[in-house]
């Protein structure tokens, strides 16, 4: 009578040889991927739609508030469009608040977590930058910002 253990190794050397069995990582059965239903799919165009809505009402409050030196993207013959040229400006600028504004965005995170939501300082500034960008121009923005311009007594720097 043959070994038990014997029997089984053997089966098992047979079956790794004919490819059945578990693949590494993998399950017997392997699962084909799930189907996105028509909610899903509905769902998801709506929110490539509303994305694309809220950057071109982007683009064009930024149009709006400082002339555009990024000339339009060209089209090539077979009607696709080439890619964009890269921005000269840089991607982020440093947020140093005063206490003020600081006691604000604490008082607007604390709100924020009354209501079980997380709403970040950044999201904050953004929402405040558009509200500005609506209501003033950037020049208006420099105006209000800067002080009187001095045409009288030395100008710059003072020497050592």
């Amino acid at each position: 009578m043959p070994d038990p253990l014997e029997e089984l190794e053997q089966q098992a050397q047979e079956r790794s040889r004919r490819g059945k069995g578990r693949s590494p990582g993998g399950s017997r059965n392997p699962r084909q991927p799930r189907k996105d239903t028509e909610a899903e799919l509905k769902a998801r165009e709506e929110e490539r739609l509303r994305r694309e809505r809220d950057r071109e009402q982007e683009a064009q409050a930024s149009e709006r508030s400082q002339p555009s030196t990024v000339e339009p993207v060209a089209t090539m013959a077979s009607g696709t469009e080439e890619p964009a040229p890269k921005r000269s400006r840089p991607k982020s600028f440093p947020f140093y608040p005063n206490p003020e504004d600081e006691e604000l965005l604490w008082a607007v995170a604390e709100a924020a977590t009354a209501r079980r939501e997380k709403i970040p300082a950044t999201a904050v500034l953004r929402f405040a930058l558009r509200r500005l960008s609506d209501q003033m121009t950037p020049s208006e923005i420099v105006r209000a910002l800067s002080g009187p311009v001095q045409t009288e007594g030395r100008m710059g720097r003072p020497r050592r």
